[in-house]
């Protein structure tokens, strides 16, 4: 047997376990990564093909700039850049290679892939060791660290230790859940196998093996045929990344009664492929085949471990304060029916989630056991809860936070829950610093640069959406969001067009909303009528009259007749955001990929001042929080000047990503692609860094350099957009330098 010593511990290769182990070895800990499949990503990877899901839920979430960030970001956006493809389920396997080259690319992790933890040894009620077997190698391996993390999904380290846990749902009583059911049960969520469905050309047969089910004989067909309970066989069957709902097992023990719910999974997806390819119900399916159908099960909910809170239905829809928050989420409370397939009832239930919600510290450590953290769908969550936190992006926002934990672990030779208790600015500090997002919390800029600092920009774009290209019909209520800075907001206008032969009737509501991370109305600030006349054209003056609202936001909701449109675009303008009114949900936003022209909005407001880039917040809260430059054709600059002479670490730059979208297309057309940063040392001379092809959001530059006067960014190109974009700026010292 092999002794591997290493500071931490991660069990698990999913994108949880991959975060956890990058966080920690990026704050220069030794890694021992562990993973019991060929590739990592677990249901991520090729082998299983679910795609990275998480709090902006498809693009529909209401906080609307909503994905997450940190190396959740950063892996979606190099999985997106270097396979074109990923959106269509194609050359998955580059996918794997992206989150192999991001491991092998940090020289303090050890991957292990292969590698089945069997054993885990305790002393004195801690985790001692944990033994791995490499079938294929024939090797042993016995793992030494002072911390551990379990990312394994089923918590098997977690477990092998006696980490308290609980199985199944909590009893609606138990943490006050109206989602919950009256009496606890043992159900849990059940298991899918995906398949992929591709057109060659050519017609090819299709015969049903011997094991797999004619499904039309099964009792659920009839309810499948007919797309009744959110099972519903899509119109375009080529390119078909398989069925979420062809779900099974939640009734039995996802863990121990694997092989059987795998193999009830592939009876079905055979059987089905049947029906598709055989039935005569399905058009152009004579030269599709069964390209490929996923080895194992993804699994979505087995054992769930206890720690020092247990993440509820409350914490998610109310939202209380959290000291220790760490990470967000912000999916659906997704729960899916108990026996899947085989349920009577609807596949699943969309329980809505208002907006991003934090994820404390200690939902993410074991209760009982001292030197165990976990991330990923092991968390302390209740069942409800965890129909949220379960998702991958969500997951590895976790990974991020005990990866970064157990650097403080091992700096201050503590376990997890000291740190909740004496260190957590120190661990939220560190977490802001490498892009994680938590609602609300702002970085504090540093006094030492704050110091003499002074920054100035080549231009600054003025906060309107001038250069309308549609006509927008408000037959379909509209809304115009427009953060706004100043205590009152007075008018603004819009161009609107009365199509009619007579007049016609505008109704003008304003709301406001109270969570600044939200795009949710909910309360009423006004309400009138105007009159437009016949023919008319142009631009006319809303009355705002109104105060600012607590989410530093007001809601301009417009609606008419089929005779009268607004002008808009394709612009999307950060911050004013605009999307259909359904004032039957009025929380739910519905995007229409337009935006709403504006001007003249009184009192005026210095919305895109580059002194944002320093606000303490890398996205937007309430606010836009960025610097954009006015619309240009070629170079724009910002740029950083000092009073005295500073020393300098690293720089960081973020930039927009369009955080709305969930899934997109590379490359994204906000982002700034190349640009130029030139430092100016005390003594006249400069150093210069130049950045060509950048695609990531958070950009770091190792720059090592003292008596720094001035920084200059020149912005030459984006991938799209005719102007630049900057959310943050981060300057950080030498540690003993200030």
């Amino acid at each position: 047997m092999e002794l591997i010593k290493a500071d931490v511990t991660v069990v698990g290769g999913g994108i949880a376990g991959i975060c956890a182990a990058i966080a920690a070895a990026r704050q220069g800990l030794q890694v021992s990564l562990i993973n019991d499949r060929p590739v990592l990503g677990g249901n991520a990877s090729s082998e299983v093909r679910v795609h990275i899901n998480g709090s902006a839920y498809l693009g529909k979430s209401p906080s609307y700039y909503a994905r997450e960030g940190g190396l959740v970001e950063e892996l979606k956006l190099k999985i997106f850049h270097y396979n074109p493809l990923y959106n269509k389920k194609l050359m998955l396997s580059l996918s794997d290679t992206v989150l192999l080259d991001m491991v092998y690319g940090e020289a303090n992790i050890s991957l292990f892939l292969n590698t089945s933890v069997h054993d885990t040894g305790m002393e004195n009620g801690r985790i001692k060791w944990v033994e791995g077997l490499q079938l294929a190698s024939e090797r042993k391996f016995r793992f030494q660290s002072r911390t551990y993390i379990d990312c394994s999904g089923d918590g098997i380290v977690g477990y092998q230790a006696g980490a308290l846990f609980r199985r199944g749902r909590e009893a609606r009583h138990e943490y006050g859940e109206e989602l919950a059911p009256e009496a606890a049960d043992h159900y849990t969520m059940g298991d899918t196998i995906l398949f992929q469905a591709r057109d060659v050309g050519y017609s090819v047969p299709y015969e049903r093996p011997g094991f797999a089910y004619d499904i039309t004989k099964l009792a659920f067909f009839d309810s499948i045929r007919k797309g009744l309970n959110h099972r519903a066989f899509p119109r375009k069957i080529n390119g078909l990344g398989g069925l979420w709902w062809l779900e099974y097992g939640g009734h039995l023990d996802v863990i121990k009664d694997n092989e059987d719910i795998a193999l009830e999974l592939r009876r079905l997806v055979y059987g089905i492929w049947d029906y598709i390819k055989n039935s005569g119900e399905f058009d152009d399916v004579d030269s599709l085949i069964l390209d490929y159908v996923c080895p194992i099960p993804g699994k979505r909910e087995s054992r769930r471990f206890i720690g020092d809170h247990m993440l509820s239905q409350n914490d998610l829809t109310a939202k209380p304060h959290f000291e220790d928050a760490v990470s967000v989420g912000g999916w659906y409370m997704d729960l899916h029916a108990n026996k899947g397939i085989y349920d009577e009832g609807p596949a699943t239930a969309w329980n809505f989630v208002p907006g991003l919600y934090n994820i404390p510290f200690r939902s993410l450590y074991s209760r009982n056991i001292p030197n165990l953290m976990f991330a990923g769908r092991n968390i302390s969550a209740t069942h409800v809860a965890f129909g949220s936190t379960r998702v991958m992006a969500t997951c590895g926002c976790m990974g991020q936070a005990v990866g970064t934990a157990a650097s403080l672990c091992l700096k201050y030779e503590i376990d997890p829950a000291a740190i909740a208790e004496d260190h957590m600015g120190e661990l939220q500090a560190l977490l802001l610093r490498d892009g994680q997002t938590i609602v609300g919390m702002q970085e504090e800029l540093d006094p030492y640069f704050a110091d003499g600092l002074t920054i100035r920009a080549s231009s600054q774009r003025s906060y309107d959406n001038l250069h309308p290209t549609e006509e927008i019909s408000l037959e379909t209520g509209l809304c115009l969001v427009l953060p706004i800075q100043t205590a009152m907001a007075d008018s603004v206008q819009i161009k609107i067009k009365n199509q009619s032969g007579h007049s016609e009737t505008l109704h003008v509501k304003l709301l406001g909303g109270d969570r600044k991370e939200n795009y949710i109305p909910n309360s009423e600030l006004k309400d009138y009528h105007l009159a437009i006349a016949a023919g008319h054209d142009d631009w006319i003056t809303l009355d705002l009259g109104c105060k600012k609202p607590a989410d530093d936001k007001i809601y301009i909701v417009l609606e008419g007749t089929a005779g009268l449109a607004v002008y808009g675009n394709e612009e999307k303008l950060t911050g004013a955001v605009s999307f259909y009114y359904r004032p039957e949900e009025p929380s739910r936003l519905k995007k229409f990929n337009k935006s709403i022209c504006f001007k003249d909005l009184l009192p005026a407001q210095d919305m895109y001042n580059p002194g944002n880039v320093v606000n303490g917040f890398s996205r937007p809260y309430g606010l836009p929080n960025s610097w954009i430059s006015e619309r240009t054709e070629g170079q724009e600059w910002l740029e950083f000047s000092w009073a005295s002479p500073k020393s300098l670490d690293e720089i960081q730059l973020v930039f927009n990503s369009q955080l709305d979208l969930e899934h997109f297309d590379d490359p994204i057309q906000s982002l700034i692609q190349d640009y130029v940063m030139t430092l100016t040392l005390e003594d006249g001379s400069e150093r210069t860094v130049i950045t060509r092809g950048n695609y990531l959001t958070l950009n770091k530059h190792k720059v090592d350099a003292t008596g720094v006067t001035r920084i200059r960014f020149d912005f030459y190109a984006t991938y799209g957009l005719p102007y630049f974009e900057v959310f943050a700026v981060k300057c950080f010292a030498p540690k003993n330098d200030k």
